[in-house]
């Protein structure tokens, strides 16, 4: 509720979550950098009321900022799909993630209903029917080795790096007129 009440209230679109038990990861698409932001408020404050009127306490709840990155959607997409969806996994909470209730992956790859899912236009590229999507969607997931995009998507998640080839980096940094790496790689 508090995901779908900041999605409208900023015109974002989701593509894939995970709510975990201290934390979620979203995959989200906003119309600008201050969108971002508005959904990120919306969610957060909605969430912070309902908690503390049920605990009967004040106060924050979020350590700090959230973290996020700029993506290359051509290069990166599906590998942040499931780097988000296999969370419970990592963390040892189910064994498949199709057993999983709070993510996205019932939704992209089984082809459940999910109000607070969006599809990206390469997620609609998979397929003419939703099922022929799903299949798609598994497949890729399935394929995908996530050992050596792993880290490269973590690092860049806490540094607010963007994530892309190196075409994407002098693009952004030409648009931002900033650099878009912390560190030369």
């Amino acid at each position: 509720e508090d995901i779908q009440h900041g999605l409208k209230k900023s015109g974002c679109s989701l593509h894939a979550y995970v709510i975990m038990t201290n934390h979620l990861h979203l995959l989200v698409t906003p119309e600008s950098k201050e969108q971002l932001a508005v959904f990120m408020q919306a969610m957060a404050n909605r969430y912070v009321r309902y908690y503390n009127g049920l605990h009967k306490r004040t106060g924050t709840l979020w350590e700090g900022r959230f973290k996020s990155c700029l993506i290359d959607s051509d290069a990166y997409l599906f590998a942040l799909h499931k780097y988000i969806e296999m969370n419970p996994v990592k963390a040892n909470m189910v064994s498949n993630i199709a057993d999983y209730p709070w993510s996205s992956y019932s939704r992209n790859a089984l082809g459940e209903t999910d109000t607070l899912v969006t599809e990206h236009s390469l997620y609609t590229a998979l397929g003419k029917t939703p099922a022929s999507r799903a299949d798609g969607y598994r497949a890729l997931f399935d394929r995908l080795d996530m050992s050596t995009l792993r880290q490269g998507i973590t690092k860049a998640t806490l540094a607010g790096e963007a994530l892309g080839s190196e075409i994407f980096h002098k693009k952004i940094s030409a648009l931002a007129n900033r650099a878009t790496r912390l560190t030369s790689h």
